[in-house]
């Protein structure tokens, strides 16, 4: 009753949804973890990167970012060749093999902590990653 009176009151009605039953009943069958997985990303990581195409330098530039004399943020779009570099170095959030195996092994491996930051070597070049959500 008490939903029914907020809706009225701010000039919201109530449609009926016309699903068919099969499409009612598969909804109400998905495992409760499955909807939180696609809802809030579980099972997927989120990462930010910096691509670089030597090593030694992204040694160097990582080093700068832990001693706080540069940001990972203002570092990316600086240095980094990949076109991330404009949000940061931002990639979102990604599934288990969306990128390339090194990289999806530094992010999905179970001792690579979120907030840890690392240097992967790819076919693309040398990039250092900031795990920044495991879900």
């Amino acid at each position: 009753m008490m939903a029914l009176m907020l809706f009225a009151s701010t000039g919201f009605t109530l449609q009926p949804t016309a699903l068919s039953r099969s499409a009612a009943q598969q909804r109400m069958a998905a495992p409760p973890a499955m909807i939180f997985d696609q809802i809030f990303g579980g099972g997927k990581a989120k990462a930010s990167h910096i691509l670089l195409n030597d090593g030694g330098r992204a040694n160097f530039i990582k080093g700068q970012i832990e001693r706080g004399e540069i940001t990972f943020e203002k570092a990316a779009r600086e240095f980094s060749s990949c076109p991330s570099s404009s949000k940061g170095g931002d990639l979102g959030l990604f599934a288990p093999g969306a990128m390339v195996p090194e990289f999806d092994r530094y992010c999905f491996n179970p001792g690579t902590a979120v907030g840890e930051m690392g240097i992967v070597r790819t076919q693309f070049g040398t990039h250092i990653v900031k795990l920044t959500k495991k879900a």
